[in-house]
């Protein structure tokens, strides 16, 4: 049996050359775990930090240190996990600039962090623009330390590395999770959570006989009989549909034939248990 604390990647990824794809398998890993609503304290520490320095590193890349605050809401768990991360895998120049990064946000303050959270992030924006200097010490440090290759690298040797086929992965997350005694009651909490398209695509799905797989995104330019609305889609075992409200009625359609309705809900509480 795999232990709890075991970092766990696919054997694909492990004999790839290009350092993210390990990187990325591990992040894979622990994202199923929380998809199936294990916490943070069930899932090895080591596999965490990898985590968190990957999702540090792709905020940067695809918008830099402020994105990073902004998507983060600079939650203190996630920001002491980069940095714990960063220090553990060895990533020293890195870790400088992540602690320049932490001195930046705290010369805001409290009120200024907030502010800055709660507003919108685009458009003139001067808190943004000073947050962005540490992305420019960012892309120094990365001339010279690679972070995907030092975090790669760092798995690679790790001691309890466990590589496993794609299969025996999702075997895992489901030992994993059958073996949690109070499931049953996260389940219930997590689907009580749920923001309501979730809640009424389940609904729908029952209503339609479907079960439901996958949610995928929300478009909120799809136009439905000349108005443009919010369009959810999602997949079932029955193929790719839409979910939309209008009307005061939240409607389902195949995505292949989006004139052709098939369930619909009225009047819908977010607390009906149908």
């Amino acid at each position: 049996m795999i232990p709890a604390d075991a970092i766990v990647v696919s054997n694909v990824s492990f004999v790839a050359a290009d350092p993210h794809r390990i990187v990325v398998s591990n992040a894979a890993f622990v994202d199923a775990l929380f998809a199936e609503h294990l916490t943070a304290d069930e899932i090895g520490q080591d596999a965490l930090r990898s985590y968190f320095v990957q999702y540090y590193l792709a905020q940067m890349e695809n918008g830099g240190f402020a994105q990073f605050v902004y998507n983060s809401d600079w939650d203190s768990h996630v920001v002491a996990k980069v940095r714990d991360g960063l220090r553990t895998i060895g990533a020293r120049m890195h870790q400088a600039v992540f602690l320049e990064g932490i001195a930046t946000v705290r010369q805001l303050g409290r009120h200024g962090l907030r502010e800055f959270l709660s507003r919108d992030y685009w458009g003139d924006n001067p808190v943004r623009d000073r947050l962005d200097a540490v992305t420019e010490q960012f892309a120094k440090a990365a001339e010279v330390e690679d972070l995907a290759a030092r975090n790669a690298a760092w798995l690679r040797s790790h001691p309890k590395l466990h590589v496993l086929t794609h299969d025996e992965m999702e075997a895992e997350v489901q030992r994993r999770a059958a073996a949690i005694s109070d499931m049953p009651q996260r389940l219930a909490t997590a689907r009580e959570h749920e923001p309501r398209p979730v809640k009424l695509i389940r609904v729908l799905c029952a209503m339609a006989g479907q079960e439901l797989e996958h949610i995928s995104a929300g478009d909120p330019t799809y136009v439905h009989q000349g108005q443009v609305t919010v369009a959810w889609h999602f997949l079932t075992d029955q193929g790719p549909h839409i979910m939309i409200e209008a009307d005061g009625r939240a409607m389902i359609f195949a995505a292949d034939a989006p004139d052709r309705l098939v369930c619909e809900i009225s009047g819908f509480d977010e607390g009906d248990e149908r």
